[in-house]
C-alpha cells in the first residue's frame, strides 16, 4: 500500500496552491418560474432564466424586485411522484440510511448495535471517505498520551469564530458525547488491527488567530504510518461490519423521492432509490429514514440561493457536468444536494444560518509550518500589507472581500532559521519525532522554485519584479523591516516574535492560486437529536441526518482550529449517538 500523506501535509510540500472561501460579495440570480412538469435536473437553472449564469461570471451583487422574490428556484419545485407501476422491488428494515460515507456507517451500526435492523442505500459504488481527521475532545489514545480534555474556553472561542449564529446544543452534545463515540470507533478499528493515531496540533500562539487542540483521530497501518488522510480504513471496515451482521448495503441507488403519508403531513416511511439499470426500489423504515447524503456544492441554484459568496468559486464543468458520487478528497465541489431537495419537497426547512458556511483552507500562500500558517509578509496586489499574518485561516472572507486576490509573500532564508518554533512534518502521528531540520525546510523552498511554485532572487527588488508586483512594493518591506527591528508592529500588532525582518539574502516570492473549496456545509433545519423539522421547527417524524447536511452546525467559515471537527462531529458523535436515539424512538 502507497503511503498516504495529510492534507495538511500535502498542501504545506506544494508551497502556496492556495484553497480559498472566495467572497465575491453576495452575488444572487433570480429564482425560477416555476416549471410545468416537476423540477430541472440536478445541478442546473431550469429554461428561460440565464440570470444565475451572469452572476456566476462575473461575481456581481444580485438584486431581486419583489415579484422574483415570490417565484421558486426550479430545485424547489417537487417533481410528480414515482409511480408504483415503476418501483420493482420493495425493501424493509427498522432503519434506512441514505449515504455510505462516514456519518451514514457509523449511524447505520450504531443503530445494529442496538438490536435494529438496517438498510443502507448509497448513490455511490462503494463506501467513501474524505481526509481522516476525526476530533473527539478526550479518548483512550488522549490519555495514553497523557493530553488533557479539550480546553472549554478554546472551545468557545470556537463558537464565537462562527459570529455565534450556531446551535450550541449541537456544540456541546459533541463536547459532552465525543469520548464514548471515539472510543466506541477506537474498539472497532482496533479489534480489526489498525493503530489508532492523534495527529500533531500546531500549538504555536494560543493568544493568536489560530489555536489547534490535539484531538484529531486517525487509523493507520505499517504501510500507511501516517495521519489526516486514511479515512478509507474506517468506512471499509464500517461497511464489512455491517454486512457481517446481517444486514444489507445497496450501491448505485441514488435517492430521488421520499415518501411522507398523508399528502406530505405525516411520518416519512420511505424513500425511492433509481438504480443504475434505471429501475427504482422503495425502501421502508419502520422507525427511520437516516439522510446522509453530503453537500450541495455541485448544484448551481442551490449555492446561488444558500451559498452565494461561495457560488462563484466552482466551475461550469462540475455544476453542469454529471455527478461523481465516488468523489474522494477533492477540491471543488462535490455533490448535488440529492437529501437537501428531497427534504424541502415533503416539507423540511431550511437552516436558520445563511448564508452556509464553506469549508476551505483559507487563502494559503507562503510555506507554512506545522499547518498552512505563514506568517510572513503578506501584500495584496497593490504590494500593500493589509493585516496580522498570522494564522491559519488568513482571514479568507475578508482577503477576497475587501482586498480581492491573489495574496502575495515574500520571505527570506532567515525565516526557516529564526521561526520562533520548531518546523515539524505534518504528516506524522503525535508522540512521534516530527521535526524538519532548517536546511530540509530550505531545500522544500528549492524544491517548490524549481516546480514553478515560489520564485527566488538574491534582492526583494527582483522577487517583488517576478511576482509582478508594482514596484512601490518595496516600500512595504522597507516599513515592515522597520517595525521588526522596533520589535513591535504599531500597524497591525503582530506577535513580536513572528516578526522576522527582509534583509539578508536569497529571498524568496509566491503567489496565492485560484480561490476553491471542499465542501459546503448545512442544509435541512436539524433538531439536537438529527431530527429533521419543518418551518415551525417541528420534527417530521420518521426523518432524520447526520453529517455535513446537518443544519445551523456552522457560520460563517470552518475554520479548522478544531481539526477534524466535521467528522467527529456530524458524522462520528451525531451518528453514534442517532444510532442510541432510534433504539427508543417511536
Amino acid at each position: 500500500m502507497e503511503k498516504e500523506v495529510s492534507r495538511r501535509g500535502f498542501l504545506l510540500g506544494m508551497g502556496a496552491a492556495g484553497v480559498a472561501v472566495a467572497g465575491a460579495g453576495l452575488a444572487a440570480c433570480a429564482p425560477q418560474q416555476q416549471a410545468s412538469s416537476g423540477s430541472t435536473s440536478a445541478g442546473s437553472a431550469s429554461s428561460g432564466g440565464n440570470s444565475t449564469s451572469a452572476a456566476q461570471s462575473n461575481g456581481t451583487v444580485g438584486t431581486m424586485t419583489s415579484e422574483q422574490s415570490l417565484k421558486k428556484w426550479s430545485f424547489e419545485i417537487p417533481p410528480d411522484p414515482i409511480p408504483d407501476s415503476k418501483i420493482v422491488e420493495t425493501i424493509q428494515a427498522d432503519v434506512i440510511v441514505l449515504g455510505a460515507g462516514t456519518a451514514g456507517l457509523v449511524t447505520a451500526n450504531s443503530a445494529m448495535d442496538q438490536g435494529l435492523s438496517v438498510c443502507l442505500v448509497s448513490a455511490s459504488s462503494r463506501p467513501v471517505s474524505r481526509g481522516g481527521s476525526n476530533h473527539a475532545v478526550m479518548s483512550k489514545t488522549k490519555q495514553k498520551y497523557n493530553l488533557p480534555i479539550d480546553d472549554l474556553e478554546l472551545f468557545k472561542r470556537e463558537i464565537n469564530n462562527n459570529g455565534l449564529f450556531v446551535d450550541q446544543k449541537k456544540w456541546y452534545k459533541f463536547y459532552n458525547h465525543s469520548e464514548e463515540a471515539m472510543n466506541w470507533l477506537i474498539d472497532i478499528m482496533e479489534s480489526k488491527g489498525y493503530e489508532t493515531s492523534l495527529e500533531q496540533s500546531p500549538m504555536l500562539l494560543k493568544n493568536g488567530n489560530f489555536f489547534s487542540q490535539p484531538g484529531a483521530h486517525g487509523w493507520m497501518t505499517p504501510e500507511a504510518h501516517t495521519t489526516g488522510m486514511n479515512q478509507q480504513f474506517v468506512v471499509d471496515e464500517l461497511a464489512e461490519r455491517l454486512e457481517a451482521g446481517g444486514n444489507r448495503i445497496f450501491f448505485d441507488n441514488i435517492g430521488r423521492q421520499l415518501v411522507r403519508e398523508n399528502n406530505n403531513t405525516g411520518r416519512v416511511t420511505a424513500v425511492i432509490a433509481e438504480r443504475d439499470n434505471g429501475s427504482f426500489a422503495k425502501y421502508v423504515g419502520t422507525k427511520a429514514i437516516v439522510l446522509a447524503t453530503g453537500d450541495f456544492s455541485t448544484n448551481r441554484e442551490m449555492m446561488y440561493k444558500y451559498a452565494p459568496q461561495t457560488a462563484v468559486v466552482v466551475s461550469d464543468a462540475l455544476y453542469d457536468e454529471e455527478t461523481n458520487y465516488n468523489r474522494g478528497f477533492e477540491y471543488g465541489g462535490l455533490y448535488p444536494g440529492d437529501g437537501q431537495r428531497m427534504g424541502l419537497w415533503i416539507g423540511a426547512a431550511w437552516q436558520r444560518i445563511w448564508p452556509c458556511a464553506p469549508m476551505g483552507g483559507g487563502i494559503g500562500v507562503g510555506p507554512g509550518n506545522r499547518t498552512m500558517a505563514y506568517s510572513g509578509l503578506k501584500v495584496n496586489k497593490f504590494g500593500a500589507r493589509f493585516c496580522d499574518e498570522y494564522g491559519f485561516r488568513d482571514m479568507a472572507a475578508y482577503v477576497n472581500r475587501y482586498e480581492g486576490s491573489p495574496v502575495f509573500a515574500i520571505w527570506n532564508q532567515d525565516y526557516a532559521t529564526k521561526f520562533p518554533f520548531p518546523w515539524m512534518d505534518g504528516t506524522i502521528p503525535h508522540g512521534t519525532d516530527n521535526t524538519i531540520s532548517h536546511a530540509d525546510v530550505i531545500k522544500g523552498w528549492e524544491t517548490s522554485v524549481e516546480r514553478g511554485n515560489y520564485v527566488k532572487a538574491d534582492t526583494v527588488e527582483e522577487v517583488i519584479q517576478k511576482l509582478e508586483l508594482p514596484a512601490e512594493t518595496i516600500e512595504t518591506v522597507r516599513r515592515y523591516n522597520e517595525l521588526c527591528k522596533a520589535g513591535y508592529d504599531s500597524d497591525f500588532h503582530k506577535d513580536s516574535s513572528l516578526m522576522i525582518s527582509l534583509e539578508n539574502g536569497p529571498f524568496y516570492g509566491a503567489k496565492s492560486g485560484n480561490p476553491m473549496i471542499l465542501t459546503i456545509l448545512g442544509g435541512l433545519r436539524t433538531n439536537v437529536n438529527m431530527q429533521v423539522c419543518d418551518e415551525d421547527d417541528h420534527p417530521i417524524e420518521g426523518l432524520y441526518n447526520v453529517g455535513t447536511m446537518v443544519g445551523d452546525m456552522y457560520g460563517v467559515n470552518y475554520t479548522f482550529e478544531i481539526p477534524g471537527l466535521n467528522l467527529g462531529a456530524t458524522a462520528v458523535t451525531f451518528g453514534y449517538m442517532l444510532g442510541k436515539f432510534l433504539a427508543t424512538a417511536k
